[in-house]
């Protein structure tokens, strides 16, 4: 399983492997263990790759390359290639690996583990440099509090990214180092956000129905005021956008939206009233082209 070459930005003054032994204190994989080797040496019985995270070699024999059949390991690979194989015999320091063995599950699963230990050994790098530490204090306290709650330092950066710098705090990092990590962190990561449209219905015969309305719109959009959105359109109608990383966090917070508005509405309210909503049509092709 071949491994394209990567360019990121930034570069961090300490080895991949260094960063995998501190931040999980492991310096030699495991059976069945899937990792990131690049091809070190060809011969005609089979390869040698170092392994990333380790620096260690591994053999790698030409009946473990590929499910087809091939004479030399050169019609599959090529020096200084990234593959991912997975380690099947331990014996003392030798070590060997097969790439026909790895699952394109499991290989699309540790790239994008690999991707993202990648990015957060440069991301650490610069919140060292800001923080005036050295990289390896940064990994102690920053890298290892977040591993315990996330896979990855980076999924831990993602998470603040979604919910804010209080999950920094809540992990362990130090109260006086977020601000500026938190910075750095919306820096590098930018995640795509989904808009939900759909049309509030809001009909009411109370004497206060204009005041009622005003107070439960402002109260429906106090509960995330940069990701709600609301438009007069004309009497009933509203039109309500709901900014979310998916679908699914959309849909919640408009269901809390809604449910707000429709409280306030209705409370105390023995007047005819109409509280409803309708989906808009550019949704429902965006689920499909999504799907």
């Amino acid at each position: 399983m071949m491994v394209s070459n990567m360019s990121m930005e930034g570069v961090a003054r300490i080895s991949y492997d260094r960063f995998i032994k501190l931040l999980y204190e492991r310096d030699m994989p495991e059976l069945q263990e899937l990792t990131i080797g690049r091809v070190s040496r060809i011969e005609d019985h089979g390869i040698y790759v170092t392994l990333e995270e380790y620096n260690k070699e591994a053999y790698i024999p030409l009946k473990e390359l590929s499910t087809r059949f091939i004479k030399h390991p050169r019609e599959l690979v090529k020096l200084n290639q990234k593959v991912v194989v997975k380690i099947y015999r331990m014996r003392g320091i030798a070590i060997n690996a097969s790439m026909k063995r790895v699952l394109p599950g499991e290989r699309q699963k540790k790239l994008q583990e690999w991707r993202k230990l990648r990015k957060s050994m440069i991301m650490l790098q610069q919140m060292a440099d800001q923080l005036g530490i050295s990289i390896e204090e940064a990994i102690k306290k920053i890298g290892k509090p977040i591993i315990e709650y996330y896979e990855t330092p980076y999924d831990g950066f993602e998470a603040a990214v979604r919910w804010g710098e209080n999950v920094l705090e809540e992990v362990g990092v130090p109260r006086e180092w977020v601000p500026k990590i938190y910075d750095i962190i919306k820096n590098n990561i930018k995640l795509k956000e989904v808009v939900l449209k759909r049309h509030l219905v809001i009909s009411t015969l109370a004497p206060d129905a204009i005041m009622r309305i005003k107070k439960a719109l402002s109260e429906g959009q106090k509960l995330a005021p940069d990701k709600i959105e609301v438009k007069y359109i004309s009497s009933p109608r509203y039109l309500v956008r709901v900014k979310g990383f998916d679908w699914k966090e959309a849909t919640k917070l408009f269901e809390r939206f809604f449910n707000t508005v429709k409280a306030i509405i209705v409370s105390d309210n023995k007047w005819l009233t109409e509280v409803s909503f309708e989906e808009m049509e550019s949704k429902r092709k965006s689920r499909r082209e999504k799907g």
